[in-house]
């Protein structure tokens, strides 16, 4: 059985303990979070703004992406080569890079896509706006540990 989803305001304060170190970041506190994350870039004015909003892979990917270079201090990889790969790269083209350094990175994979005449496993898909479970969101803070 597939965990509920996640919502904005709850991913962001699972990944902010990675800056923490596993530290809290409490209910109480999740407003100054979100103001904090907002100001310093990682988060956007409609993250702060509807924090109970459904997280989808699109925005899971900006949001990690830019805690990761932000917070973290993780530059960018200057290759991003095996993204191409993904058929849906570019549906957004301001979320391009972001999705781009954290498929590269191996912090979210490719999906499998529903279509039955693009089965063939050499279609890779991202699919931006599919929502994000509570167990895909633990999945991706652990794999974004694993980066630094």
């Amino acid at each position: 059985m597939e965990s509920e989803a996640i919502c904005v305001g709850e991913f962001a304060r699972l990944l902010f303990r990675l800056k923490t170190k596993g530290g809290t970041a409490d209910s109480a506190a999740t407003e100054d979070l979100l103001r904090y994350g907002h100001y310093r870039g990682w988060l956007e004015d409609q993250d702060e703004r509807q924090p109970q909003a459904p997280l989808n892979r699109q925005t899971a990917a900006r949001i990690t992406h830019e805690f990761m270079r932000i917070e973290l201090q993780i530059p960018d990889l200057a290759d991003i080569t095996p993204a191409t790969k993904l058929k849906d790269l570019y549906t957004c083209r301001v979320c391009a890079n972001h999705i781009a350094q954290i498929y590269t990175r191996g912090i979210m994979g490719a999906e499998k896509n529903e279509e039955p005449e693009l089965s063939d496993s050499s279609y890779l898909f991202f699919n931006h706006l599919k929502l994000i479970t509570k167990d895909k969101a633990y999945k991706i803070i652990a794999n974004c540990k694993a980066c630094f």
